[in-house]
């Protein structure tokens, strides 16, 4: 699998041997994937090759580098880089195999005791003096990605690569991050449903009221002067789809019905996104533990890109005073 996050990466290998010859190990790991396991005292990222070789590479590293959730998945830092040196308990450890050894096995890098098969049958273990570096990023950061699972992507909802993004509702999220483009705490995804054969603007999306603005970036969908999120009723706040009141049409689409319930409750906005650390290494020196000596040197060698799926993105309208606030304690009796 190629390797991909901010760009297709290559790396100079200067080989080097105590005695001058040149080591045959290449430690290329071009069409593997990186995994991640949380280990009683540290982290370990590996790769594990199969092809023609049983072999595998991994980066044990001290949990204080990066912090892992309640589930043991990596939570992006807030530096875009970090970077840490290989000494102690930081190395990167090479290996070649008597079999198979199984993908995905995380007890084979993360458990105080290793299965004992797979045998190892040759092992190179880093030197001092390298330093790893952790650049971190969102990967749907891309014109065709749908972070926030609206049913649109990026591209249709003004984003750029660097920005300025768009924000229908000015309510400080981007609507290629928000959930709810308009405000009117009616998600963009229902919005843009049509399952009753509204009628439609120009561009073929659902626009209600026949105005050219489509319902998902107009808070007034039924154009009748009240906003759409205030078409509700007491205890539905966030929800005006279903406050009906005559004919079986909600509210915020009937014209006729004006009823208006003023209130400062927004529906939520956290989202999950897709996330990567691309992990680069200089001066890595690789020795091998046969006591022979021997040794490999990279000037810059790229470990690769870690991908995390679904990773929580809380976010909060700038209209919405109460979104963050923590929950009162619950009290509790002896």
């Amino acid at each position: 699998m190629r390797r991909l996050l901010f760009g297709i990466f290559s790396f100079a290998l200067l080989c080097a041997c105590d005695d001058g010859e040149i080591i045959v190990t290449n430690f290329d790991f071009e069409d593997s994937s990186l995994k991640f396991c949380e280990g009683p005292n540290r982290n370990v990222i590996y790769a594990i090759n199969n092809d023609n070789v049983f072999e595998s590479i991994s980066l044990a590293f001290s949990n204080s580098q990066l912090t892992t959730d309640d589930s043991g998945n990596l939570i992006p830092p807030d530096e875009e880089e970090i970077s840490f040196p290989l000494s102690g308990n930081n190395q990167v450890t090479y290996r070649i195999y008597d079999s198979e050894l199984p993908t995905g096995n995380n007890t084979y890098f993360c458990s105080v005791v290793p299965p004992s098969s797979p045998k190892v049958i040759e092992e190179w273990i880093s030197g001092t003096g390298a330093t790893v570096f952790v650049t971190t990023g969102f990967t749907d950061e891309t014109a065709n990605a749908d972070p926030d699972s609206d049913g649109l992507i990026n591209s249709k909802e003004g984003w750029t690569l660097n920005g300025p993004y768009q924000d229908t509702d000015e309510d400080g999220i981007p609507d290629y991050l928000d959930k709810d483009d308009d405000g009117d705490n009616v998600p963009t995804i229902t919005e843009l449903a049509n399952s009753n054969n509204d009628p439609v603007n120009a561009e073929g999306l659902r626009d209600f009221d026949e105005d050219g603005i489509p319902n998902y970036l107009d808070n007034d969908d039924d154009n009748d002067g009240i906003p759409t999120r205030l078409e509700v009723q007491e205890g539905d706040e966030n929800n005006p789809e279903i406050f009906q009141t005559a004919e079986g049409i909600s509210n915020y689409l009937n014209p006729e019905q004006t009823d208006e319930l003023q209130h400062n409750v927004y529906i939520n906005h956290d989202i999950s996104r897709n996330y990567g650390f691309r992990i680069r290494i200089d001066n890595l020196k690789f020795i091998k533990q046969d006591g022979s000596g021997e040794s490999i040197q990279f000037e810059s060698y790229d470990f690769g890109t870690l991908r995390s799926s679904n990773v929580s993105f809380p976010q909060c309208p700038a209209q919405d005073t109460s979104c963050g606030e923590a929950e009162p304690a619950e009290e509790t009796t002896t």
